[in-house]
């Protein structure tokens, strides 16, 4: 299966800055955790259920990478959500229980296209430090999650 991407914007095509970067990372890493987090425990469907599985492994291991790649830069990154992620999250915990599981899946299905386009600039052409490497070391299981959530939504 070929999944096609709308070409990103002009201004998400350029680099973000590092606090940019680490900024909307830490976002991004957040708001997925949290939406495991609701799916383990919301979720009826049992693939979905084993992808936010995967989701808080995967992202608890990023997290805590990023974090130390921040330090190493010297930039600090946010411990609360934006107020997009807030509302999405908050559209997750009150889905009605036959809907929350697609709710999750496109959810994530969006977060992680985001996350592959932000990761996948700076990884190519951000600033070097540890925060270019984590991009590095990170855009191919973002891509692996990007993949699966579109499959699983293929399937339905």
């Amino acid at each position: 299966m070929v999944v096609a991407f709308a070409p990103l914007p002009l201004a998400a095509q350029q680099s973000p800055s590092p606090q940019d970067f680490a900024r909307e990372a830490a976002i991004s890493n957040a708001f997925e955790l949290q939406a495991a987090e609701l799916a383990v425990e919301q979720g009826k469907d049992a693939n979905a259920i084993a992808f936010a599985q995967d989701m808080l492994r995967d992202h608890g291991r990023a997290s805590a990478d990023l974090e130390e790649a921040a330090k190493t830069d010297g930039i600090s990154i946010p411990t609360e959500l934006d107020e997009r992620r807030k509302k999405q999250l908050d559209a997750l915990r009150t889905a009605r229980d036959a809907d929350f599981d697609q709710a999750y899946l496109s959810t994530q299905m969006t977060a992680h296209e985001e996350a592959v386009a932000l990761f996948d600039v700076f990884a190519k052409s951000g600033n070097a430090g540890a925060l270019k490497t984590f991009a590095q070391r990170t855009i191919g299981t973002l891509r692996m999650h990007n993949i699966r959530v579109h499959d699983l939504t293929d399937q339905r």
